[in-house]
């Protein structure tokens, strides 16, 4: 009987395992929830980027706007189109390009073609780029100019490379991308985001993983956490954990960084789907896919061909590994149904044998009744005794100066009553009579002297009073006194009545004896008193 038990508890226990396996949380849950609530959001905050664009758009078609001001506002539609649209981004340097022809003003065409060149990397035209960088005249180009074409050749470059070095080549001029870098560095005020930026590129490049960790957390700290710059420093972050083999640590980078991409509705980014496509756990597999599928939408909404085709190649990865999991998922659900299936087998065991011993246990009723019956008897004799001691009760309300003898005498009844039954009854049956008589004796003794527990601790010193517990109307020391109130006073007496010893009786008396506030010697005369006023 037991060795089934314990089968079945042990596949009980099988099937809350496997429901907790299930159930456990991702851990990244925290992160990834975070990115769960912003994403819910992502249109609230294309909304608040549509409405910053329209705002700048009509002013170009406010009365009075000259050439150069509609240059300067082509501009800052480039900067809010930049990580948004790339078509209206380029649309936006095409027409910076023809005012600045317009204008006939050459410091302008550098700025927007260095601009575009910048643009076409970040969107993977590499061979337009490229050819864009051959018709920007270097000489020409201001100290600021030149820093900017720095900072573009040198993107170029690290991106092309990146691109093209997957399938073995490597692009020329690559090797001087340390040296724009630190033109960039020398150029830049110390101190400054781009200065700092490079700085971290370079020691990137160099494989110095550890001081451009501690570097880049000196710059996300002095960010705003609403900034693209934010989100392009916390992504970084990530790669730098990851060059570390801090797993961990660069999801938590790149959560922050896809926050700030969606917060700021920048559809070129990478962060999201860099994540998605760490989440290897068959727990994130459900939000890897969701993830991919967001930064595919983004892709195409920005609509750069090269953002498309690395989601692409990142997607059927995904694709399986959340297909794994449906099935993995689907495998779980048939063992669970199984384990079911067997916990409710033994159950059903178990109820087939409960009611084999539930019939077995009918044959001994017989037995039973008729030990029952002898009960019955003895039962009526102490129900007989009951309806005695009510009687008594009530002659002892009528007649004060009888109540005492009267009791003492219905406890002697009932002690006799309680020898006879100790020679028939079972030892436990025997125990609940004398619980019994106990319960019967209290209730008894307190309707007569209902405050008689509060006027003996009285006559006592407060750290020797006695405390009841929780049910309780008297315990041995009150009954004790109890019996010696009703003027039972022998120790032998008082003994056989509460079924003690003789030593016992005279150590509880001893032991209050020695609590008495005062005159120890007559306290038990004192005892007798209480309640005489009544």
């Amino acid at each position: 009987m037991k060795q089934f038990l314990f089968i079945c508890l042990a596949v009980a226990a099988s099937v809350v395992t496997v429901s907790c396996a299930r159930m456990q949380d991702s851990p990244f849950e925290e992160d990834l929830q975070r990115i769960d609530e912003v994403i819910s959001r992502a249109d609230d905050y294309m909304d608040i980027k549509e409405q910053k664009i329209s705002t700048i758009e009509n002013m170009l078609h406010s009365r009075g706007v000259t050439p150069l001001q509609q240059y300067h506002i082509y501009g800052e539609l480039y900067d809010e189109y930049v990580a948004y649209q790339f078509d209206k981004a380029k649309d936006a340097l095409d027409n910076q390009l023809r005012l600045a022809d317009e204008t006939g003003e050459k410091a302008l065409r550098n700025d927007a073609m260095i601009r575009k060149a910048h643009l076409l990397t970040t969107a993977g035209y590499y061979h337009e780029a490229d050819a864009l960088f051959g018709q920007i005249d270097t000489v020409s180009l201001s100290g600021n100019q030149m820093v900017e074409w720095y900072m573009a050749r040198q993107k170029f470059l690290s991106d092309y490379n990146e691109y093209v070095s997957s399938a073995g080549f490597s692009v020329e001029d690559y090797d001087k991308v340390p040296y724009y870098q630190a033109q960039i560095v020398r150029s830049l005020p110390e101190g400054s985001y781009y200065n700092r930026h490079v700085e971290i590129l370079s020691l990137i490049f160099e494989k110095r993983y550890r001081e451009a960790s501690e570097l880049n957390i000196s710059l996300i700290e002095s960010l705003d956490k609403n900034s693209r710059d934010y989100a392009v420093q916390t992504y970084w972050q990530g790669r730098i954990c990851e060059l570390q083999e801090n797993a961990y640590e660069a999801i938590y980078w790149w959560a922050e960084s896809a926050i700030c991409d969606i917060k700021g509705a920048i559809k070129d980014n990478a962060s999201l789907s860099t994540l998605a496509s760490k989440l290897i756990n068959p727990q994130d597999a459900d939000r890897a896919f969701r993830y991919i599928r967001f930064s595919l939408d983004d892709a195409t909404f920005y609509n750069a061909k090269l953002r498309k085709v690395q989601l692409a190649t990142s997607f059927p990865a995904i694709q399986k590994a959340y297909t794994d999991s449906k099935l993995s998922q689907e495998r779980d659900r048939k063992v669970f149904i199984g384990l079911l299936g067997a916990v409710a087998l033994l159950l059903a065991f178990f109820c087939m044998l409960a009611i084999r011993m539930y019939i077995k246990d009918r044959a001994s009723a017989d037995d039973i009744r008729k030990k029952n019956q002898q009960l019955v008897l003895y039962t009526k004799s102490i129900e007989d005794a009951e309806d005695n001691l009510r009687k008594t009760n009530l002659e002892l309300v009528e007649a004060n100066a009888a109540k005492e003898e009267y009791l003492g005498l219905f406890l002697s009844m009932c002690s006799g009553y309680l020898d006879k039954l100790k020679k028939t009854l079972p030892r436990d049956q025997y125990e609940a009579e004398l619980k019994n008589f106990y319960k019967t004796f209290d209730t008894s003794f307190l309707q007569l002297y209902p405050t008689f527990v509060e006027d003996f601790n009285a006559l006592l010193k407060e750290e020797g009073r006695v405390s009841l517990k929780d049910g309780e109307m008297l315990n041995t020391e009150l009954r004790i006194f109890a019996l010696i109130k009703l003027g039972i006073t022998q120790s032998s007496h008082i003994a056989s009545l509460l079924r003690y010893s003789v030593n016992t009786i005279y150590n509880y008396r001893a032991q209050v004896k020695n609590a008495v506030l005062e005159d120890r010697e007559n306290f038990e005369e004192m005892v007798k008193k209480i309640g005489s006023r009544q």
